[in-house]
């Protein structure tokens, strides 16, 4: 997702200037020309490296006022991202310092005619360069630390529209995606949780779409995430206004239908400006008589103004699975929306 090279601690960097420089080698008949050359070139050499280390580092990094507000969020979740800015301004700070430093250095080898003299300029530059260097150590671990992090975030497109699938474990979620997606659904890891988030993609009106499974996040109750896992549910609602609750009527999921009512009551309760879908999965299976339109109707009072319809599907047989594409699909494309199927449809 974010292609950021390893973060080079202060000696690491200042070995690998100093052996460049080291190699430096020049050749004049006059000696005081030859060791102006020559002290002038090591100095360039040793500056260049540590301003192309760093300056690289400063680029890697986005633009955080320009990222996408999901990427941003999961981001300052990890780190706090006015933190991660001004290590970066440190760094740039310092690399604009050295490179002045330098300059200036140069100019005064130049001018003058004295080979000790410009010798010691050098040597007092190179001192000078690497105390800042060295007082760069504490920025440039934690830029380490935010890139091991940033290499583990989810790469979701943001500029796909998206629904969130969400319901107990082993309702059948990831079958789901894998169902009614164009292709295998892509598995990534996911920092807040010990699991890996699915994204499938499928096609509507020649727009593609797509469908996010974060396991470890949504099927459990708000209370029981800890405080970064309710943020980073909290930073789901940038990428979509749509959940796709799924329920498993036939309970063989091991969780019973009241613990999966409560868990939908927890993410409403959590996210009150998501929308919600509800499925009745696994329709190819025997319904208990429990699960009736006194139920749906139950679950429609529950969510309120945030329920969108419920159906019933089955990825065993593709029951369904059609007009829920297409329920989804008009809704990400901002259309009117009409689910075109009976809510009470089987159950």
């Amino acid at each position: 997702m974010f292609d950021i090279p390893t973060i080079m601690t202060s000696d690491e960097i200042l070995d690998k200037a100093f052996r460049r420089s080291n190699k430096v080698q020049v050749s004049d008949p006059d000696y005081r020309f030859r060791m102006m050359k020559l002290n002038t070139s090591k100095l360039d050499s040793f500056t260049s490296i540590i301003d192309s280390v760093l300056s690289g580092y400063v680029r890697a990094f986005p633009s955080f006022d320009n990222l996408p507000e999901f990427y941003r969020a999961l981001i300052d979740l990890l780190f706090s991202v006015d933190d991660l800015k001004k290590a970066l301004g440190r760094v740039e700070g310092a690399r604009r310092e050295i490179t002045s430093i330098s300059a200036k250095t140069i100019k005064q080898i130049r001018r003058t005619k004295n080979p000790s003299y410009m010798e010691n300029k050098r040597r007092e530059a190179n001192g000078r360069i690497s105390s800042i260097v060295k007082e760069l150590n504490p920025a440039l671990l934690f830029l380490n630390e935010v890139k091991k992090g940033m290499r583990n975030l989810p790469s979701i497109p943001t500029k796909h529209p998206t629904a969130v699938i969400a319901g107990a474990p082993n309702v059948g979620k990831s079958r789901l995606i894998a169902s009614i997606s164009t292709a295998d659904p892509k598995v990534a890891s996911y920092p807040f949780t010990s699991q890996e988030l699915s994204v499938g993609y499928f096609e509507h009106k020649r727009r593609r779409m797509q469908l996010v499974d974060t396991p470890g996040l949504l099927d459990r109750p708000f209370d029981e995430r800890n405080d970064i896992e309710k943020q980073a549910v909290l930073a789901l609602t940038l990428l979509t206004d749509l959940c796709i609750y799924i329920i498993d009527p036939t309970e063989t999921c091991g969780s019973s239908l009241g613990t999966q009512v409560s868990l939908l009551s927890s993410l409403k309760e959590s996210i009150p400006e998501m929308n919600y879908l509800v499925v009745i999965g696994k329709s190819d299976l025997e319904v208990p008589d429990h699960v009736d339109g006194y139920f749906v109707d139950g679950v429609q009072e529950m969510l309120g103004d945030s329920f969108y319809g419920v159906i019933s599907v089955s990825a065993e047989s593709g029951e369904g699975l059609d007009e829920l594409l297409n329920w989804i699909g008009e809704h990400l494309s901002g259309e009117k929306v009409d689910p075109g199927f009976d809510p009470y449809k089987d159950i």
